[in-house]
């Protein structure tokens, strides 16, 4: 299973399936934590999915898939790396699920090894027709398994900006063993001045890949002087990723 990246993150965060038209029911399906980690030694972590509607059971199916990436493409492909259970659940309204996800692989030695849970919403088999539309979530939950080192991996940035075909993309390599989780990108000028280029999530880099993001139009001002910075992996402060755009 291959997407672009633009694809990709139409899964990555949160997926609505959408049918007919007219809604016909509100989402209730909720999933936490939005990211799980193994640490080095860990077999298992948990899952929560909850159903937060007051009218109907939700019935959900989560698969897992190890997450690579080529060319600028996520890949994701089943594996029993890890496993779930249950990978089949209903929930009552208010009801809480846990769903437990264990580690059947050996620990990596050197680099984190990334994977997916898809956590879709799936209708009831005797669901009859509708003439409006019915909303059924998507979750795509980040799985990253540490591994087995003295010294944790980390990330390693580099940055730079190309041009094709008019267009101005962010390229970013990492590295480092560790993924880097990329957000708010912005760019600060020398008065201090700060333009949001890419809000909120832009995007992860898995260890030794390279990834690009298209810049919108507004950004023609990174021709100026200024320094191109954006958010790693949730830390507090910003990451400097281009310190002087005039001297790339």
């Amino acid at each position: 299973m291959k997407w672009s990246h633009a694809a990709a993150w139409r899964i990555a965060g949160l997926s609505l399936m959408l049918a007919c038209a007219g809604l016909t029911h509100a989402a209730s399906l909720q999933v936490a934590p939005t990211l799980v980690a193994f640490e080095p030694g860990s077999k298992g972590q948990a899952l929560w999915l909850s159903n937060t509607g007051e009218d109907a059971p939700v019935r959900t199916q989560v698969r897992v898939y190890r997450w690579t990436q080529h060319n600028g493409e996520e890949i994701l492909e089943p594996t029993t790396d890890l496993v779930v259970s249950p990978p089949l659940a209903e929930l009552n309204p208010d009801a809480r699920q846990l769903v437990r996800i264990i580690r059947t692989s050996p620990m990596p030695t050197d680099v984190e090894t990334s994977y997916r849970l898809v956590v879709d919403e799936v209708p009831p088999a005797d669901s009859p027709a509708h003439n409006g539309l019915r909303l059924l979530m998507r979750y795509s939950v980040p799985v990253f398994v540490l591994p087995d080192t003295k010294v944790p991996p980390t990330y390693q940035l580099s940055t730079t900006l190309e041009q094709r075909d008019g267009q101005t993309n962010l390229v970013v390599r990492n590295d480092g063993g560790q993924h880097a989780q990329l957000a708010d990108l912005a760019l600060l000028a020398p008065d201090g001045t700060r333009q949001v280029l890419l809000p909120g999530l832009v995007g992860y880099i898995l260890p030794h890949q390279t990834m690009r993001w298209p810049l919108p139009a507004s950004s023609g001002s990174l021709t100026a002087r200024g320094r191109l910075q954006a958010r790693i992996n949730a830390e507090a402060d910003e990451h400097v990723l281009i310190d002087d755009l005039a001297q790339r």
